[in-house]
């Protein structure tokens, strides 16, 4: 599509619909993604119709429509396999304006909500998910945790600072730590055949990228994936001049407790380790030497290139390392470029 069909399009659409003419395409555009061999719920959703119920005023508020899409699957599940949906509760430890609570009186299920605002829109208040016991159990617990502290809660959103409330944790590490701790507690609380199903999204803070998804704790079966599209984000309408990639999905991801007591569980194992004094399969010869020059700003004397990686384990395993390194250098021309004297450069600038 030309920019000149895009603008005589949007124009006609504007002139038919109105102001909800970006949200009336934005659902037809997702809609082959959302809907799939007769179901409702898929790997993508996206409601830029956040729909009613809870407020949007909420900062860190989701569709109710997220909420009704996996109660529904969960209770269509529990009918199939002619489980009892009589006395389902839907439990959400962390309530905020009190969607739950609209989805589940829409479903004519029972719904407990907590939070930890002394005064919640609705449910129980001043409930604290690191120290208080959970006194219902659940067929789902619905949890949208804070996204670190992105938006911070109390003190700004309710009341005063509190030093339990997870989006006022000092650092990312004590965060997850804390949500793990919160995961687990929630897993506890499911019912047999119960889901878990836990809202979170990827973050930038102080110049580094977290993505909660990964970095939390994986509990029960590992039942689905759901990539979720974002809309009308505070931050939508601002312009920034540094290039990076803007973060607009979320994800829903929903663990099934299949044994009352055998709990699976799985954390990302993450660590470093230095290329220059550890070997590795994955590190070959070339790679060694490339990025041994570019520590050395892109070009260097082969005596250097000796010098710097005589103790490496690579070399200490070869006795014949000198002539590794000048042959590494020879099979891969494309890389090096000859200066003459014994020096070679990178055949790119070094960042």
């Amino acid at each position: 599509m030309t920019a000149e069909e895009r603008a005589r399009a949007v124009a006609v659409l504007e002139k038919e619909f109105g102001p909800q003419w970006q949200t009336i395409v934005q659902m037809l555009g997702t809609e082959n993604l959302r809907r799939r061999v007769g179901k409702e719920l898929t790997s993508f959703i996206a409601y830029p119709d956040r729909g009613d119920g809870g407020s949007n005023a909420w900062r860190g508020n989701c569709s109710p429509k997220v909420v009704e899409a996996v109660a529904r699957y969960v209770l269509e599940t529990k009918k199939y396999y002619g489980k009892d949906v009589s006395n389902f509760t839907l439990i959400d430890p962390m309530s905020g304006s009190g969607t739950s609570e609209g989805v589940a009186n829409k479903l004519g299920i029972r719904s407990v909500l907590y939070d930890l605002n002394p005064n919640p829109a609705c449910g129980r208040g001043g409930w604290n998910a690191l120290r208080d016991e959970i006194d219902e159990s659940g067929d789902l617990i619905f949890w949208h945790p804070p996204y670190h502290d992105i938006v911070r809660y109390s003190g700004n959103m309710w009341g005063n600072p509190h030093p339990d409330d997870l989006s006022r944790c000092a650092n990312y590490k004590e965060f997850i730590e804390k949500m793990n701790f919160v995961m687990k507690k929630l897993f506890m609380a499911l019912r047999k055949d119960g889901r878990l199903a836990v809202l979170v999204g990827d973050i930038r803070s102080q110049g580094e990228f977290h993505s909660i998804q990964d970095d939390m704790m994986k509990i029960g079966e590992f039942e689905s994936f759901i990539v979720k599209g974002q809309f009308n984000c505070v931050s939508d309408t601002k312009r920034y001049a540094k290039p990076f990639i803007p973060i607009v999905t979320e994800y829903l991801l929903v663990f099934h407790k299949q044994d009352v007591f055998m709990i699976p569980f799985s954390k990302t194992l993450s660590g470093s380790f230095d290329a220059r004094c550890k070997d590795d399969e994955s590190l070959t010869w070339h790679h060694l030497v490339r990025m041994t020059m570019e520590s050395m700003g892109g070009e260097a004397k082969l005596s250097d290139l000796y010098d710097a990686l005589e103790s490496h384990p690579k070399a200490q395993k070869n006795p014949h390392y000198r002539d590794r390194i000048r042959a590494t250098i020879y099979e891969h021309k494309g890389q090096y470029v000859p200066r003459g004297d014994g020096v070679h450069a990178l055949s790119y600038q070094v960042a």
